[in-house]
């Protein structure tokens, strides 16, 4: 568009999701060099039981978000959002109700401030640095919102790369999260999970934590979480991945008990490519539940961390 103003349309289409995500960058906002961006969204999904197949819930997102970002040094960067959501919410399964504002439809107005620092030599497959960032999501009835809570995640990865061939990556996270004024638990669609592909491998995607009555995850106000990567190059652009990971999600901060972490283990393949390593795990839980599977296969593109 000249200037180096620039707009990205991005569409993920799938049999569970439909996503599209219009967005416009600002290098000059305000004649002074602060870059801008502007979003849309529209996300229409599915949240499925894993093997039942049948639907957890709906959701379907419309959301507006505008912010500025500030590059405070080669390695650290603020950013500060609004984001306005209008989010209707379908197809519940009673279990998985944890308040009012869980099934409907929601309008959650709030300010995003985030800072981030990263020293990484490459994003999409680093074999040194350091990226750690904390991020919040600040929502109030100042702000025309009609749910009220306060979430902060803090995260850390490193990257050292202890042989010509081998980079050990590791990576923990935190998230906690309050209800005030009104509301409780966080919203259905608010909530934490984990289990998956980019969380703790072995587990089926969201399954990882409290449970309904008829075993539907219901997401919660508080997680941990932690990764350990040995990523060996094999040659060809193959590289063999052991890991091993953990976490847990709680409904509550209060209810954060570390001896109720769960543990998994395996090993993954990677194919580097252009846009990131195509990439294949297979986790084993190592301290499963009776009628828990023993591992999962997960696909994905790029690394969990």
């Amino acid at each position: 568009w000249g200037l180096n103003r620039t707009g990205i349309l991005r569409t993920e289409l799938s049999s569970l999701e439909k996503r599209f995500l219009l967005q416009y960058h600002e290098p000059w906002f305000l004649n002074r060099r602060l870059p801008f961006r502007a979003f849309f969204l529209y996300d229409d999904r599915e949240e499925i039981s894993v093997p039942e197949r049948e639907t957890r819930y709906r959701s379907e997102r419309y959301a507006i978000s505008a912010g500025v970002e500030k590059q405070l040094s080669d390695s650290i960067k603020a950013d500060l959002y609004y984001e306005f959501s209008l989010v209707r919410t379908t197809d519940v399964q009673p279990d998985v109700i944890l308040s009012r504002e869980d099934v409907g439809t929601l309008a959650i107005s709030s300010l995003k401030p985030s800072l981030a620092y990263d020293t990484r030599d490459n994003p999409f497959n680093p074999s040194k640095g350091v990226l750690a960032g904390i991020s919040m999501k600040i929502t109030s009835p100042l702000l025309l919102s009609e749910s009220h809570f306060v979430k902060l995640t803090l995260s850390g990865s490193t990257y050292n790369k202890i042989h010509q061939r081998v980079v050990l990556a590791v990576s923990a996270k935190t998230g906690l999260a309050f209800g005030y004024g009104g509301t409780g638990e966080l919203p259905l669609v608010e909530r934490f999970f984990l289990g998956g592909r980019s969380s703790v491998r072995g587990y089926e995607q969201d399954t990882l934590g409290p449970k309904g009555a008829d075993g539907n995850p219901t997401g919660g106000n508080a997680f941990l979480m932690g990764n350990i990567e040995l990523r060996t190059f094999v040659g060809r652009g193959v590289s063999l991945v052991p890991f091993f990971d953990v976490g847990n999600v709680w409904i509550k901060i209060k209810d954060m008990d570390p001896s109720e972490l769960k543990y998994t283990t395996g090993v993954g393949l990677r194919y580097d490519t252009p846009v990131g390593p195509l990439r294949v795990d297979y986790g084993i839980k190592l301290n499963r539940e009776r009628g828990e599977s023993s591992g999962e296969i997960h696909f994905s593109i790029g690394h969990a961390f």
